[in-house]
């Protein structure tokens, strides 16, 4: 199940920007121990609060890795590329590799949940082609 800490490392596959955006569709709180873990874990972006990492300041660590995110999208938004998290896999892969109908069905079904900027404009497929 993809978690918000991945985000941390996670750059786009096209021009290497991080970090990416988040949008999470749909996502269940699991049961993680935490307790031998060293926080925060995130060493330079915390994707769960949507900001820098500073050494001085207390982060929910412990409510974020306890969120697996199923469904849900990271947007690169300096080249507007879309990359799709489906039953918790990210599909993080170069636009020759992936499949229009697959992406274009995903967009179709969360359209309205999800930013008209990758529904209209996203990269490499959108629904204005």
């Amino acid at each position: 199940m993809m978690r918000y800490w991945g985000m941390d490392f996670i750059r786009c596959v096209h021009c290497k920007h991080h970090p990416l955006e988040l949008i999470v569709l749909e996502s269940e709180i699991q049961n993680v121990d935490t307790s031998n873990m060293e926080f925060p874990l995130c060493k330079t972006y915390c994707a769960y609060l949507k900001k820098e990492v500073k050494p001085a300041e207390q982060y929910p660590c412990g409510e974020c890795l306890k969120t697996g995110i199923k469904t849900g999208v990271l947007y690169c938004p300096n080249c507007n590329r879309w990359y799709p998290v489906r039953d918790g896999i990210v599909y993080l892969l170069a636009d020759n590799r992936r499949k229009p109908e697959n992406d274009k069905r995903f967009l179709q079904t969360f359209r309205d949940k999800l930013p008209g900027v990758i529904v209209e404009k996203g990269l490499p497929y959108n629904l204005s082609e």
